[in-house]
């Protein structure tokens, strides 16, 4: 699918939207008008304290989304998970669903298959709190919330003022409260990528 470059600014997309319950398109052409929709989404997943930002969350209907967390950028496309391991259950939220948080369980560690955005394919390892943002972000390009992916007995709703994320914590809320199944251990750095 080719993405058309827009004049006007990108607008957050609120659930209920149906672009944000289906299957996106993949992306087939890495060309300039990626590269601008991908810059304009960094710009807005910042103006809107976000941690990640997917196309379907501006309307745009394709397999593509951007991280922006802890001084780093990057976008991914056409992500495939082909390898998770652990469970962590942790508060989130999601800019498409202000105010509103649940605690979902996710893979702690996973390895994700992706095209970065010049279309180079990209195998790399994600851990802990930056392994969340992934699925979180991914989830998306599939039609998938994270009120749909809630831990055992946890509900979706209203966030209570004393439960409120700090400012800048948008998104996937504030660092995870860790409810691991393994043993403890400290968060990993994160290994660059390999490419194809």
């Amino acid at each position: 699918m080719t993405v058309t470059s827009k004049k006007a600014p990108l607008r957050l997309v609120l659930d209920p939207a149906a672009v944000l319950h289906h299957r996106s398109a993949p992306v087939r052409t890495f060309d300039s008008a990626l590269r601008h929709l991908v810059d304009e989404m960094y710009e807005r997943c910042r103006e809107w304290n976000g941690v990640g930002l997917a196309a379907p969350q501006v309307g745009v209907n394709i397999q593509m989304a951007v991280i922006v967390y802890e001084g780093r950028r990057f976008a991914i496309c056409n992500p495939e998970v082909i390898s998770a391991e652990g469970e962590v259950d942790s508060p989130e939220g999601c800019l498409s669903m202000p105010d509103h948080s649940g605690l979902v369980r996710r893979s702690e560690r996973t390895t994700v298959r992706y095209r970065n955005v010049q279309g180079k394919g990209v195998q790399r390892d994600f851990e802990d709190w930056l392994s969340r943002i992934v699925q979180h972000e991914s989830d998306h390009l599939f039609g998938t919330l994270c009120s749909d992916r809630l831990a055992p007995g946890a509900t979706f709703g209203p966030v209570s003022a004393d439960e409120a994320p700090e400012e800048g914590t948008e998104e996937v809320a504030a660092k995870p409260r860790r409810r691991s199944r393994r043993a403890g251990g400290e968060e990993a750095a994160q290994p660059a990528g390999q490419e194809l």
